[in-house]
């Protein structure tokens, strides 16, 4: 009787009685062990020990505390097979017999890469397949998985997609119906900008857990990418179904204002609001959808509430541009009154600068304007509308120039544009 490992046409074989597998975590750099005994009814996992505990590693409420290690014993039938995973971006795997351990790779003497291996008795017949073998079986491949996909979800995090991809893919052919694998390695494919594979697992996560909403907004949000609209509301509107929560509602008002359905959008931030009347966020993207339709009182009236809740700069500047948008001119002194108060909370934002310009243009303060405008250039060079707007007062004041009126130049100076004194 021996320990067979297999790996991609590469078997190799082991005369041991008992060994031990080890694994540390990439991440965490945490030691896990395990310690296993060849028996003629399969492969007995005797005890576990991880040395402290970490994301996907934490040991069992049964386990002993010994000399910095936790120990526990599982409680489980002999063993057919065990499938180990390898991601190839993490540790190995190691067996450890005799006081010395080796990686799977010198164990079968090639680079393994991301290949699975195959652990299993071999005398020459197959191991006993019983029910709870089965089952067991099952448990301890399981309990492998959930380490590797915290590892996956890591890699995620630190944004290495291709070591999402690779590790949940391994998770994949190891435990085929495992839908958060599918799940992880749609989020790597979404990543790598491959939304069509992305798709493809977001439906196969579904198809096993048909009734988490977080899939059909992941799914959703890759149809967006694809600009597939449509396909986005179907599955947005899934998501709200089981989920009634304020970022469910606030993904489908986006996928409703992409396929001009604004009724329906303001439909869900008001249903949203009802949820949290507390959120000054929730006033100002339902004030927004209102003056982009030109009902700028109600925008106004929901930008007072964000303000209300919470006077931040942002609110200050989109009131001033529902005001600016009124176009009366009571309300273009209020709106500069907001871009104003705007810039003293926020002195570094390049677009409230650029509209207080357009406010005072319009108020004939071309000197003034033409500094904002140059102001706002300044904070963000890539600002292609304040240029836009300084080029087009640049001509208009050149032509009033022309007409005896002060030049381009002399109202530069006065803004502070040039230097006076030499003109």
């Amino acid at each position: 009787m021996g320990l067979c490992f297999a790996a991609a046409g590469v078997v190799k074989v082991l005369s041991v009685a008992a060994f031990t597998l080890a694994w540390t975590h990439s991440i965490e750099k945490i030691e896990w062990q395990e310690d296993w005994h060849v028996t003629p009814q399969g492969l007995q996992l005797v005890e576990a020990r991880v040395k402290g505990s970490g994301a996907g590693m934490e040991p069992p409420p049964e386990a002993r505390l010994v000399d910095g290690w936790f120990q526990w014993s599982p409680k489980m039938a002999p063993l057919p097979q065990v499938v180990l995973g390898n991601s190839g971006l993490a540790g190995e795997w190691r067996i450890c017999t005799d006081g010395g351990c080796r990686t799977l790779s010198a164990v079968l003497g090639r680079h393994l890469g991301a290949e699975p291996t195959t652990m299993k008795i071999c005398d020459g017949a197959p191991a006993p397949k019983t029910d709870s073998g089965t089952m067991d079986n099952a448990a301890i491949v399981a309990e492998h998985a959930a380490v590797r996909l915290a590892e996956a979800r890591a890699d995620y995090t630190k944004g290495d997609f291709e070591g999402t991809r690779a590790i949940s893919s391994e998770i994949i052919l190891a435990r085929p119906d495992d839908a958060e694998a599918y799940e992880v390695r749609g989020n790597a494919w979404v990543g790598l900008k491959n939304y069509e594979k992305a798709l493809d697992d977001y439906d196969a996560a579904i198809r096993l857990t048909p009734k988490e909403a977080r899939l059909y907004a992941s799914r959703a949000a890759a149809f967006v990418r694809l600009r597939n609209f449509r396909m986005a509301v179907r599955d947005y509107t899934e998501a709200v179904k089981l989920d009634h929560s304020v970022a469910r509602l606030l993904d489908r008002a986006d996928a409703f204002k992409r396929v001009r359905r604004t009724d329906l959008a303001l439909d869900d931030l008001s249903d949203a609001i009802g949820l949290a009347p507390d959120s000054p966020m929730l006033y100002r993207a339902r004030g927004e959808i209102y003056a982009r339709n030109n009902a700028y009182d109600r925008a106004i009236a929901d930008y007072n509430h964000a303000i209300r809740l919470d006077p931040v700069a942002m609110s200050f500047l989109d009131r001033g541009m529902a005001y600016y948008l009124k176009g009366d001119k009571a309300d273009l002194d209020r709106a500069l009154a907001d871009y104003d108060r705007a810039i003293a909370l926020d002195d570094r934002m390049a677009l409230a600068y650029n509209n207080r310009g357009l406010a005072l243009r319009d108020k004939g303060e071309l000197g003034r304007a033409y500094a904002d405008f140059s102001t706002a250039l300044e904070l963000d060079p890539d600002l292609a509308i304040a240029r836009e707007h300084r080029q087009a007062l640049a001509v208009q004041m050149a032509r009033l120039g022309e007409k005896g009126l002060k030049s381009h130049t002399t109202l530069a100076c006065a803004a502070g544009i040039k230097d006076c004194n030499r003109h």
